[in-house]
């Protein structure tokens, strides 16, 4: 396991047991994790495979909104449970002002409302800037 990954999974909580029959693939500054069925199955050559994980930067890993809407459900630390209000707020791009307790660390966290996972946030005491990507329309 990519030591991204171990980070990531430190971070919030998250048993690294949710990995196993996965495979965790570093193209550049990116992470993909799959099956083990996706990544040898060689009929078509994607440009990628699997589900993109995490970004990194020089100082830190960002998981992505669609990797913690996955596994964000076996989340257990650096969460933040927001209501119905924040989460709109949140989804349409917003930052907040929130006091997410003690028990929260500055970073990257999991923006929970109504025990749905919506995605990543950055918090810094007493600002949570929401990481969700941005509602896309479809064109008709």
């Amino acid at each position: 396991m990519l030591s991204q990954v171990r980070d990531i999974c430190h971070r919030f909580g998250i048993s690294e047991s949710v990995f196993k029959g996965l495979v965790d693939i570093q193209l550049q500054d990116t992470v993909f994790v799959a099956t083990e069925d996706v990544m040898s199955f060689d009929l078509v050559r994607p440009m990628r495979r699997g589900l993109r994980f995490c970004r990194m930067f020089p100082r830190s890993v960002k998981p992505t909104t669609f990797a913690m809407q996955v596994l964000g459900r076996s989340a257990t630390r650096n969460c933040i449970d927001v209501d119905n209000q924040t989460a709109r707020q949140l989804v349409n791009g917003s930052q907040v002002e929130i006091d997410a307790g003690p028990d929260v660390e500055n970073g990257f966290v999991l923006i929970r409302c109504q025990g749905f996972v919506l995605g990543t946030g950055l918090y810094k005491r007493p600002l949570l800037k929401s990481q969700i990507p941005k509602y896309r329309p479809v064109e008709e």
